[in-house]
């Protein structure tokens, strides 16, 4: 049977075929998740696009583009999850930085960082002045 059937089917309450369309898609979407994030997170973002799609099938327009609109949804569900990892982690070292409470475990590994920072700016030609 092919997906524009089955979503048609689907779209009509018949759940034997929104199960098939599942079982279809399951595999290749979470390798494509699991491609840009860790298992754990491919397995919850998965979830997540599962639900998308169950909610949002009944408002596919084109079930002949069911893989597209599929991997759309799937796409938009990874950025949401990189985005918002992004953001808490932004957010927890500006609220470090700002109460100054950047401490390094190692100091033998600062040392060793600040040695080659230094090393790096010391290859830098010195800016030219102007008179």
């Amino acid at each position: 049977m092919t997906d524009e059937l089955l979503v048609v089917r689907a779209q009509l309450g018949e759940r034997a075929a929104m199960a098939e369309l599942v079982a279809r898609w399951r595999l290749p979407v979470w390798t494509y998740v699991r491609r840009m994030l860790d298992a754990e997170r491919a397995d919850d973002v998965t979830q997540e696009i599962w639900l998308a799609v169950i909610r949002g099938l009944p408002r596919l327009r084109e079930p002949a583009r069911f893989a597209p609109w599929l991997f759309t949804i799937a796409r938009r569900s990874v950025t949401d999850r990189l985005r918002g990892q992004y953001a808490r982690e932004h957010e927890h070292v500006h609220e470090a930085l700002a109460a100054g409470d950047m401490t390094v475990d190692d100091p033998v590994d600062a040392a060793v960082d600040r040695a080659e920072l230094v090393s790096l700016l010391s290859g830098l030609p010195m800016p030219a002045h102007r008179t």
